[in-house]
């Protein structure tokens, strides 16, 4: 048992020394006027990865250029699992702005936000997406607008979608799932940040995992001619599905994006 805390303060010890490097890298980018650069985010979160023993499995590659990548969403850690093999930039809720420490670094990384439940949040999120695709980013989002325990697709909310569809370029699809060691159709329960789990909590439990098997399946990407925002949102629905399983259906366009986790 002491040895088990014993490793879990080392490894906290070599997250904070992380988190104070990130912080050295975004007051340095903030002098210059400018954000950390995508390519700096690849290389923080492949160190954080390392920390906390993550095993990437990648099936397929991640779109060469601009465009917009959507995932299903389990946990905090799908940003740095995504990271680590593709240079991206994120939406998030705007409630990650807030969080202490990590707050400031999402917003000096150049994540964009959500206010989710406004009238004006998704019309908003739209407008910054769109202004971030035509400069050439690569964009990730999370359009289940929530995260789950990983056994299941919830429907994808299609307004956002409609982001790619003015700035003219790809959709990828991107599948996530966290298998249970020795399990072959199981997950893992300890690494879905679902319900009441606050960041602090759950990041303990993760580094007291042995290992953390994190399967990332890259799809083929979409060209958005001829394509509507609610046939975007269900291909790249039941491209995720096939791999997760149990299917859900797509929202409405006229829905409200509630935002992401």
């Amino acid at each position: 048992m002491r040895q088990g805390y014993f490793r879990r303060g080392f490894k906290a010890g070599l997250v904070a020394l992380l988190v104070l490097g990130g912080a050295v890298a975004c007051l340095s980018a903030g002098l210059r006027g400018k954000t950390v650069s995508a390519r700096t985010m690849t290389r923080w979160s492949r160190l954080l990865c390392r920390i906390l023993n993550v095993r990437l499995i990648q099936r397929g590659k991640p779109l060469p250029g601009t465009g917009l990548l959507v995932a299903n969403h389990i946990s905090w850690l799908d940003i740095f699992c995504i990271a680590s093999v593709c240079p991206s930039f994120f939406l998030a809720k705007q409630e990650v702005a807030q969080w202490p420490v990590f707050g400031w670094l999402s917003r000096r990384s150049g994540t964009a936000f959500i206010q989710r439940g406004a009238d004006h949040g998704a019309r908003e999120a739209a407008q910054q997406l769109i202004w971030r695709l035509r400069q050439g980013d690569r964009m990730v989002l999370f359009p289940e607008g929530t995260s789950t325990i990983g056994r299941s697709v919830k429907r994808f909310h299609a307004r956002l979608f409609q982001a790619a569809i003015h700035a003219r370029c790809p959709v990828q699809a991107v599948a996530l799932r966290y298998p249970a060691r020795n399990e072959a159709d199981g997950v893992n329960v300890r690494a879905p940040f679902v319900g009441d789990d606050d960041f602090v909590s759950h990041l303990w439990r993760l580094l007291g995992e042995p290992d953390i098997p994190v399967e990332i399946h890259f799809f083929e990407p979409l060209t958005v001619d001829g394509q509507t925002r609610d046939t975007l949102a269900r291909l790249t629905h039941d491209q995720i599905v096939a791999v997760l399983g149990n299917p859900a259906p797509v929202q409405s366009a006229a829905a409200e994006v509630t935002g992401v986790r």
